[in-house]
């Protein structure tokens, strides 16, 4: 997994809160591909997000987020409890089903 940002692809099936269509970058892309296929994003002690053994960026994570792109995998629990993550969400399974 590359920390490049790359190009941006414009999918029509997702919107920003504000109605445009969301932009992924090529690293966002490969992460709602990697959580398609059934991994997790984890955090460590200091609230580092993970991809396996791949660190991402925080502001990755933060963009999925607020796009409802992923979703956690169990709310009762905390985000840093072993076992718990985030995965990908329907709107974010859909917008890569789109493309």
């Amino acid at each position: 997994m590359s920390a490049s940002k790359g190009a941006c692809s414009t999918i029509s099936t997702g919107e920003h809160m504000s109605g445009e269509p969301i932009k992924l970058t090529k690293l966002q892309r490969e992460v709602l591909e990697a959580l398609k296929s059934g991994k997790l994003i984890t955090h460590d002690d200091h609230n580092m997000p993970w991809l396996g053994e791949h660190a991402l960026q925080s502001q990755t994570r933060y963009f999925l987020t607020e796009n409802r792109l992923i979703t956690r995998q169990d709310k009762t629990r905390s985000i840093e409890a072993k076992g718990n993550g985030f995965i990908i969400s329907p709107k974010g399974l859909a917008l890569i089903n789109a493309s």
